[in-house]
């Protein structure tokens, strides 16, 4: 079992990046890094305290409020962000491999998909070419101009299971249309956002609109409660999203939320598994299911379900549950002993309740330490079972049948999320139509995709707001309309 070897600097363990410094953390309270594949320690690093959360806020404020950021025209910042995007691919590796450590992510996984956060800072530097900030419109007395501005200071939230790739969601759009933007890292994966505040201050961007802070509940709650933080955008769990819109609509913050999913992959009667299960198999259960995106509901025509159950259980089987910096592992552990506990109470949940189970179940064998799960399917799965309505967030995933389209549909948005999904059937027009059926923010036909330039977020208890493509930098925006007579 291969160790966390990766050298870091000093800053990263023991400071805050506020106001453009490194300030040496001064809660005695700090967070202890444990290795999913190992339960070995492998770091600690400070919490933020009360002190240190305002001083972060109140970075991001003077820099909206006196700093020359918002002030700058588009290409300017442009030419910041594309600065930033270069020191960012500067430190792709490091950043891989942090994911790898801190929650179990294999190396293999992670180096793939880690250009996907790296894209996104390249799209925002684009997009500001020729994003039209404002424009005018004809009136009966002379015209208006609309003008699009940044809505302020941005407190930026993210998860654990995804930390660079979510905080690219988000960071490059923010800067973007002009915020200014305080990070609050996951005390489960804290090392992304510094490594990331190095890459800001390689890149010269200006003091205070980037400021990061490690926090845990209270302190977190500090932030967005705080009258300084005009627009907060999250990604994580629907209680804690709950949490933060009902604090934001007191005082009519602005918010982002991505809660999570339960999304189904429907298999129309044509379908040819030969092509669909190699497109879909990897993103039913990437990362172990712990990605908000996961095709964990398998729907198929009730005339071949038994072939699409058969085949797709064949297809998990031959995933490689193992060391995570091995380079030939499918699956890692899963992130600490409470997941893995609360990954097996829905296992049992499903037994309990009737589905029958076609692999999986328990513990991967051959591992006397880590969180190691074996890939799950169930059938014989109807929509009222707990496992076909809440989101595991684990390698578990069951296969349903539909008598029709129609049922397969309903089977589809019978759920109380909406964030993706996807249509596999040998006509993608008719795939397409289908996907227009189904209520939920995110499909794909025939594979799957995430685009840097198309909108990301869901429906329902999915979220609200979109990130990427412009609609990902206008949520960081607000809209003022002035009318002006016509000109003499």
């Amino acid at each position: 079992m291969a160790a966390f070897t990766v050298d870091l600097p000093d800053e990263l363990l023991h400071c805050f990046y506020t106001g453009g410094r490194w300030i040496p953390g001064t809660s005695t309270r700090r967070v202890t890094l444990v290795s999913p594949a190992t339960e070995e320690e492998m770091l600690s690093l400070p919490l933020a305290n009360g002190v240190e959360v305002a001083r972060a806020v109140a970075a991001a404020r003077a820099a909206f409020d006196s700093g020359p950021w918002p002030r700058m025209s588009a290409a300017e910042r442009a030419g910041y962000l594309q600065r930033f995007a270069d020191e960012i691919r500067a430190r792709l590796g490091l950043l891989a491999r942090l994911w790898t450590a801190q929650v179990g992510a294999p190396l293999r996984f992670a180096e793939g998909l880690i250009h996907a956060g790296e894209s996104r800072f390249d799209h925002f530097a684009q997009l500001l070419d020729d994003y039209a900030f404002s424009e005018r419109r004809s009136t009966a007395r002379g015209h208006a101009r609309i003008v699009r501005e940044p809505v302020g200071v941005a407190a930026l939230i993210a998860p654990w299971n995804a930390t660079f790739n979510i905080f690219a969601h988000k960071i490059p759009a923010a800067l973007a249309a002009g915020c200014t933007v305080v990070l609050k890292s996951p005390v489960e994966s804290p090392l992304d956002a510094l490594v990331i505040a190095q890459a800001a201050d390689a890149a010269g961007l200006p003091p205070g609109v980037l400021n990061v802070i490690t926090a845990d509940t209270r302190e977190s709650a500090q932030l967005v409660e705080s009258q300084a933080v005009d627009k907060i955008s999250f990604t994580g769990s629907v209680p804690t999203g709950r949490r933060i819109a009902e604090a934001a609509a007191r005082r009519m913050a602005r918010t982002t939320l991505e809660l999570g999913g339960k999304s189904a992959a429907i298999l129309l009667d044509d379908v040819d598994l030969s092509t669909a299960l190699p497109a879909l198999t990897p993103f039913t259960m990437p990362f172990s299911g712990q990605i908000c995106f996961s095709q964990t509901r398998i729907l198929a025509p009730l005339g071949r379900l038994t072939e699409v159950a058969e085949a797709y259980t064949s297809s998990v089987r031959a995933l490689r549950v193992g060391d995570p910096w091995d380079p030939a592992t499918d699956l890692g552990p899963v992130l600490n002993a409470r997941q893995y506990q609360r990954v097996l109470g829905y296992v049992e949940a499903g037994r309990r309740e009737g589905a029958r189970l076609l692999t999986g179940g328990g513990r991967s064998a051959g591992f006397d330490r880590g969180h190691y799960l074996d890939p799950t399917v169930f059938t014989d799965v109807t929509p009222e079972m707990t496992i076909a309505r809440e989101e595991i967030f684990g390698p578990v995933v069951t296969v349903q049948g539909y008598q029709d389209v129609d049922e397969a549909v309903r089977l589809a948005n019978d759920t109380d999320f909406g964030l993706s999904g996807s249509v596999f059937g040998a006509d993608a027009e008719r795939a397409f139509e289908v996907a227009l059926r189904v209520n939920t923010g995110h499909l794909a036909v025939n594979g799957f995709e995430i685009s840097p330039n198309v909108p990301f977020g869901g429906r329902k208890l999915s979220g609200l707001g979109r990130e990427g493509g412009p609609e990902g930098l206008e949520s960081f925006l607000e809209t003022k309309a002035v009318f002006m007579p016509t000109a003499p």
